[in-house]
């Protein structure tokens, strides 16, 4: 990002670089990250699988591996519902929040 025109630009004008680092450098920085946070999140859901499994915590992680052991067909369906949910609901958050920082990308229905 410190290599772009816009930056170049506020050195010049002799800027702060306090006002640089944080107005004009961080949020179009923060819009990758953001979506990278949301996909970790998948993979914290799927290695809660393998650590409650691996320690024998209690979770829903482990509940429903015993569904799956069992072959209970409704709670199967119900954790995988749960986990959808929270998936959805976590990205939903994040595109909101990239939408806050960068007003150019927008969430429109055409």
């Amino acid at each position: 990002t410190y290599q772009k025109d816009y930056i170049k630009a506020a050195k010049i004008f002799h800027f702060n670089s306090f006002k640089i680092a944080f107005v004009y450098a961080l949020k179009p920085s923060m819009i990758p990250a953001l979506t990278i946070l949301g996909l970790d999140f998948a993979a914290m859901i799927g290695n809660a699988f393998l650590v409650e499994s691996v320690f024998a915590w209690p979770g829903l992680a482990r509940y429903s591996v015993e569904a799956i052991m069992h072959k209970d067909l409704n709670a199967i369906v119900a954790t995988v519902l749960i986990l959808c949910t929270a998936f959805l609901v976590i990205n939903l958050i994040i595109d909101l929040l990239v939408s806050v920082i960068n007003p150019k990308i927008t969430l429109d229905t055409r």
